[in-house]
């Protein structure tokens, strides 16, 4: 039999899976493994190219859409058990599994064809918007012209961060409330919140969007001199993790009293966060050239602020809608070489 299946959709858990049938049999292995809600053969629906029905095995609805003369998409629930048993009936019918998920792509070049795999990774309905436009911009994109490539250029970090999350580091002294801080902004209880100074020890992280824009929150031990080997080494391990961070939020307690100390967050400070406003009404604001923002992690005053307070730093300035952008490590890599 002449057929091949492949999902289409990422895997794991979601609404709805795609699993992809072609082949010159694709239409008669579908008609036996799937009844559509008219009571009529699969077969004998040619003309239909969205046929509702269930499939026989599991007794799930599903849909049954024609994509070309022997392409097909089975729409099925996104549970991993409803997608496995698909692919196991399809396999018992016949078909083969395909090896080459690169010719299932809808790309008319081999950009294309990379921007289509990016969108995979996609995790916030922003970040696909742009790369739906990158997909089609690429089709046509000029890499003669050195302005329009030195431009794409200067978006690569933009580019890379539609599929891979920005990393915001939350540092400070102990007991600043950075774990209080974390949870406010990834919306629920992720971190332990305790009175005892120095109760994160290891790096805890949270991914989420802000304004859209996927981020991974860390959550790292207070930076002090520490009194034991466990809590050096989260000192050790949020030292480190500073230094990858694309951005730093370095957080003063207002109502300790405690100063602005850059060598807590290695000079990387991109926003200054003064925590605990609830219990001092007027902290001092350091003078610093970074932003500084004063917030309420128990009460959320200032939370929203601080949303787009770290919005705006993370994308200063967004691609125009005709600029084309490197949103692959290869995409950067062909740019760097059409220079």
């Amino acid at each position: 039999m002449n057929v091949q299946y492949l999902e289409l959709t990422p895997r794991g858990r979601g609404a709805i899976s795609v699993v992809g049938v072609r082949g010159d049999d694709a239409r008669k292995c579908l008609d036996r493994l799937f009844s559509p809600a008219s009571s009529k053969s699969f077969l004998s629906l040619s003309d239909d190219s969205i046929v509702y029905g269930t499939w026989n095995s599991t007794g799930e609805d599903l849909l049954v859409v024609q994509t070309a003369a022997d392409s097909f998409e089975v729409q099925c629930h996104g549970s991993l058990a409803a997608v496995a048993s698909v692919k196991a009936d399809l396999q018992s019918g016949g078909a083969a599994e395909s090896a080459d998920s690169s010719a299932w792509l809808p790309a008319g070049n081999e950009y294309q064809a990379e921007i289509v795999v990016a969108m995979q990774a996609c995790t916030t309905q922003r970040t696909a918007s742009h790369l739906l436009r990158q997909y089609h911009l690429w089709a046509t994109a000029n890499l003669q012209d050195r302005a329009v490539v030195e431009q794409a250029l200067s978006f690569a970090t933009f580019g890379e961060k539609l599929t891979s999350p920005w990393r915001i580091v939350l540092c400070g002294r102990p007991n600043v409330g950075k774990s209080s801080l974390i949870n406010a902004l990834s919306g629920f209880q992720r971190a332990i919140v305790h009175d005892t100074a120095g109760t994160t020890r290891d790096l805890v992280s949270q991914q989420t969007a802000i304004d859209g824009w996927p981020v991974e929150l860390i959550d790292s031990a207070g930076i002090r001199d520490a009194e034991n080997q466990i809590e050096k080494a989260g000192v050790a391990k949020a030292v480190e993790i500073i230094k990858q961070a694309d951005l730093v939020l370095h957080l003063v307690d207002a109502a300790a009293d405690c100063p602005f100390e850059p060598e807590v967050s290695q000079h990387r400070a991109g926003i200054i966060v003064i925590n605990k406003v609830d219990l001092c009404q007027s902290p001092k604001v350091p003078n610093v050239s970074c932003p500084v923002i004063e917030v309420s992690a128990k009460t959320g005053r200032g939370i929203e602020e601080l949303f787009d307070l770290i919005s705006k730093v993370l994308v200063p300035a967004e691609p125009k809608p005709d600029q084309i952008v490197p949103v692959t490590k290869n995409l950067q890599r062909i740019l760097d070489l059409a220079r």
